[in-house]
């Protein structure tokens, strides 16, 4: 293979890689944060989520912590779900090939949960 094209396919597959990582980071899909947080879901959902507030998050067990985001994983909108399920499983079974997907669906949920919630502050999210 030639320079060239080997530069320009490096090049290609950078970009690839570019795109994905940044469509995965931002869920696919869009989430209309402010159309939810004018829902009636949106009060019960922040009042579930406040366990994880940074304040608060060290009296939670990691078994709580799952079950806090069941929990709000069954109220949130369509275009958080897969998020949630990513990162339910990763916690229901952490497996290393998962773990860079299971870190963009951990950081997708804490700015969703963010934005919906005045409130809360969840550790390492900068929303």
């Amino acid at each position: 293979m030639s320079k060239v094209l080997w530069v320009v396919s490096c090049a290609a597959v950078a970009a690839a890689a570019f795109f994905a990582v940044t469509w995965m980071r931002t869920g696919g899909e869009t989430v209309d944060v402010d159309a939810f947080r004018e829902t009636a879901a949106a009060a019960d959902f922040c009042e579930e989520a406040a366990p994880l507030d940074l304040s608060r998050a060290e009296e939670l067990t990691p078994h709580d912590r799952r079950h806090v985001i069941q929990d709000l994983q069954a109220m949130a909108p369509d275009g958080i779900v897969e998020e949630f399920d990513r990162l339910l499983e990763w916690y229901a079974h952490p497996e290393e090939d998962e773990r860079d997907r299971s870190k963009l669906a951990s950081v997708r949920v804490g700015e969703f949960i963010e934005r919906s919630c005045d409130d809360i502050n969840i550790g390492g999210i900068r929303a």
